[in-house]
């Protein structure tokens, strides 16, 4: 329906110039005025505006198309006022209170006045009021002047069409190519590892069977605090675990124990009456203390059993060492494990290592690393280490692998919000201390055609240009352009790939949109 608009609002502009008292002849009937195109910019908006030659008493249809800066979408609201101004004619107003479709403020020109005139389009909405000068443009004193003057309309067939109901409808934006500081570099790849001291392996202390509360163990991905109990294990005090016999071992524990008690007092009842010696007593004394303990045992044995069969989460209580995540859990509930046995892993993500590995030939150009920096896939943002800041370095390697032809490099670094984790394989950038300011553009600017690194530059409103690059550094999301593209043009930043797929097939992708 846009385009039906525009080509609605030229048309009716053609039939208004063919119907004119002032056409002389059949060959000035396939002329058309010439056509004036305007692209200009605010802090706020963008402004695309298309009219034909201005002419005293014909009508001139303006149709302005005002974008956001913020979002690059159509403004659906506001007045638009074409203005005409010049030192020796009165100022001419012409407005327009509603677009006819969002974006596009359609305003009916019939200036009185011929001569040069300075033209401004000014928008007034609820949000925001801005003015466009324009610059200066002619008002032709009738239409054969006008015609006249159609003969000097450029050729803008180098450029490649893409309109603005196309830019509406998908994610678009430009920007104006400046100067960055942009920081010297080398290619690592590595792994992210929990840093030291961080993560915790929490091993059996001895042999037994694992015991937990109602029957469940800490599921990976729980937090745990450092000092909680994590699972409670049944020591195996003895060489056996048989229910019958450990109650056998327990009634011949209490048996002896109670004919150990009963010889002791008989000794002491004995040496008071001087009839055995001192060294009776003491060693009746002794066999019934050991005689005790070993029952002792042997009811503890039959209760750490039994207390088992039931799911009781008495015995050996097994701590959290650090406080972080549970990545690991390696055994199950009530299974039996040797002493030594790893039973659970434990990680503070918090604070994580960047474990890079430099090439043999990027040592020498590294120098002092300052910064560092990786992407993780699945993740669209590239993370930034800055050390001093939000990390540090622990450790470069000065021996060379023999095998890998590479050295260590270590940096610590802050987990933001947990995101990362640990074992992730990243491809990294160590930066140096050496840095240049450049011309750069967007790393989302960039369109690879062939092998080429390409860009989409804005030349119009609706017009854009491919321009080939050759670049250098990258660095933040920017690359170094070498030669291509200068400081102050305006890029596609987002939808390039569509302005480039219009570039190869501009008949499917509305290049005669509009009729001039």
């Amino acid at each position: 329906m846009n385009y039906l608009l525009k080509s609605i609002v030229f048309f009716t502009l053609a039939l208004l110039m063919a119907c004119s008292d002032q056409t002389t002849g059949a060959g000035d009937q396939k002329q058309k005025p010439k056509a004036y195109v305007f692209t200009d910019y605010s802090d706020k908006t963008e402004l695309f505006v298309e009219f034909s030659a201005l002419t005293v008493g014909q009508a001139s249809m303006f149709a302005a198309h005002f974008s956001t800066f913020s979002d690059f979408q159509p403004i659906a609201e506001g007045t638009v006022t074409v203005i005409l101004t010049s030192q020796d004619q009165p100022t001419e107003r012409f407005s327009t209170d509603s677009p006819s479709v969002p974006g596009i403020f359609v305003a009916k020109a019939e200036p009185k006045y011929a001569g040069k005139r300075q033209l401004a389009v000014e928008l007034t909405s609820k949000t925001l009021t801005v003015r466009h000068e324009l610059g200066e443009v002619p008002v032709y004193p009738n239409l054969a002047a006008a015609l006249a003057a159609s003969g000097d309309e450029k050729d803008h067939g180098a450029d490649i069409p893409f309109l603005k109901e196309q830019q509406w409808k998908v994610d678009f934006a430009t920007e104006v190519i400046g100067r960055h500081e942009l920081q010297k570099s080398v290619r690592a790849f590595g792994t992210i590892k929990a840093s030291a001291g961080h993560e915790a392996y929490v091993g059996a202390p001895t042999s037994g069977h694992l015991l937990t509360s109602a029957g469940a163990l800490p599921k990976v991905g729980m937090p745990v605090e450092q000092g909680q109990v994590l699972a409670s294990l049944a020591a195996r005090l003895s060489g056996t675990s048989d229910m019958a016999l450990l109650e056998l071992d327990a009634q011949k524990a209490r048996a002896a124990d109670q004919l150990a008690r009963t010889k002791k007092n008989r000794a002491e009842l004995l040496f008071q009456a001087n009839v055995i010696a001192k060294r009776r007593l003491i060693e009746a004394q002794s066999k019934a203390q050991v005689a005790s303990a070993e029952l002792n045992a042997a009811e503890k044995r039959l209760k750490q059993t039994r207390e088992q069969s039931i799911g009781s989460t008495s015995g050996i209580k097994i701590y959290a060492p650090i406080s972080g995540t549970l990545a690991q859990v390696a055994i199950a509930s009530g299974s039996y494990v040797e002493e030594g046995a790893k039973l659970f892993y434990i990680i503070d993500l918090e604070l994580l290592w960047l474990d890079a590995r430099i090439a043999e030939a990027d040592i020498a150009q590294l120098k002092t690393p300052e910064r560092a920096s990786f992407k993780v896939d699945g993740f669209d943002n590239e993370f930034q280490i800055q050390l001093g800041e939000n990390g540090k370095l622990i450790a470069y390697g000065q021996v060379i692998d023999p095998v890998t032809r590479t050295v260590p490099l270590v940096v610590e670094f802050e987990n933001p919000q947990r995101k990362l984790s640990v074992g992730s394989l990243i491809q990294a950038k160590i930066y140096t201390d050496e840095k240049i300011q450049s011309i750069a553009v967007p790393e989302t600017a960039l369109i690879d055609d062939n092998g080429q690194d390409v860009v989409f530059v804005q030349s119009g409103g609706e017009s854009f240009q491919r321009r080939v690059l050759r670049l250098g550094l990258r660095d933040r999301g920017y690359a170094q352009v070498i030669s291509g593209l200068n400081e102050g043009e305006r890029v596609v930043t987002k939808g390039a790939y569509l302005v480039f797929l219009a570039s190869s097939s501009p008949a499917q992708l509305g290049a005669h949109g509009h009729a001039h």
